[in-house]
């Protein structure tokens, strides 16, 4: 049976005919800017290994939720194996800095694809801070991503683009995140 990684960019939903975006980081660029570009990374990365990827980067639906339901039938339709949506954090704290990933806390397999991805992020990308691996529950930011689709998924906030040294890194670094991004999915498909 082939495997299909789903690399989700979040942010993505039309808005009066225009990506949301997200959050800007201090050097002006929207998560959904950096993180288009991140995401065509690893697609590249998993590509070079072999593994079947699915960029989804424009999602469908006039709210979050609805936004939501359309990328969990989207990921069903498609089959995908393991779902990945890509965001980065921002605070009014300039010190909030670090990298996490979250999953849904009753999945045990979002829980050891997070782990995996953020192992591979300390590795690959040491000099962001490691945050953890999350759980997330009902009513929790991304909880609706989390626990509705039908795979594993979870959510990257690769760091702070409110942080000045997180961002310096995560424009610096990009290509190192994308590579630890795609090793946590090898070792987590292996």
């Amino acid at each position: 049976m082939s495997q299909l990684v789903a690399i989700c960019i979040g942010h993505s939903r039309s808005v009066n005919g225009r990506i949301e975006g997200g959050a800007v980081s201090v050097g002006g660029e929207s998560e959904w800017s950096y993180n288009r570009q991140l995401g065509e990374m690893i697609v590249d990365e998993l590509g070079k290994r072999a593994i079947d990827t699915v960029e989804i980067s424009k999602y469908e639906g006039s709210g979050y939720g609805s936004a939501q339901r359309w990328l969990a039938k989207r990921l069903k339709e498609c089959n995908a194996t393991i779902a990945i949506e890509l965001h980065f954090n921002s605070s009014d704290d300039p010190k909030a800095n670090g990298h996490e990933w979250l999953y849904w806390s009753s999945s045990s397999n979002g829980k050891a694809l997070a782990k995996s991805l953020h192992d591979e992020m300390c590795l690959g990308v040491g000099e962001i801070k490691a945050r953890g691996a999350k759980p997330r529950f009902q009513g929790d930011r991304g909880s609706e991503f989390l626990s509705g689709t039908h795979c594993p998924a979870i959510i990257c906030e690769i760091g702070f683009g409110s942080s000045p040294k997180d961002w310096a890194l995560m424009t610096s670094k990009k290509l190192d995140i994308a590579r630890a991004i795609a090793h946590g999915v090898m070792g987590y498909l292996d």
